[in-house]
C-alpha cells in the first residue's frame, strides 16, 4: 500500500490577502502579541480547526514575526 501523500492546504484569495496584512499589523500594534493582534483585528476565532485554518494561522504568524524581526 503506497504511503499517503501530504498535500499542503489551499488558502483562499481572501486568506492570502489577510496574511499580507499581518505585515502592516506587526508595525501598527508594536506592543501587542500575535494572538492579541488577531483577536483585535479578526475577532475571537478567525482560524478554524481545519487543515486550511491551521495553515492560514501558521502563515500569518510567520509573516507577523518575520516583520517584527526586521
Amino acid at each position: 500500500m503506497p504511503a499517503k501523500q501530504h498535500r499542503k492546504p489551499h488558502l483562499s484569495a481572501v486568506q492570502i490577502e489577510r496574511i499580507g496584512q499581518f505585515n502592516d499589523y506587526s508595525f501598527e500594534y508594536p506592543g501587542l502579541t500575535f494572538d492579541e493582534v488577531v483577536k483585535k483585528v479578526l475577532g475571537p476565532r478567525p482560524f478554524p480547526n481545519t487543515p486550511t485554518g491551521r495553515e492560514f494561522e501558521r502563515e500569518a504568524r510567520e509573516v507577523f514575526y518575520r516583520e517584527r524581526a526586521k
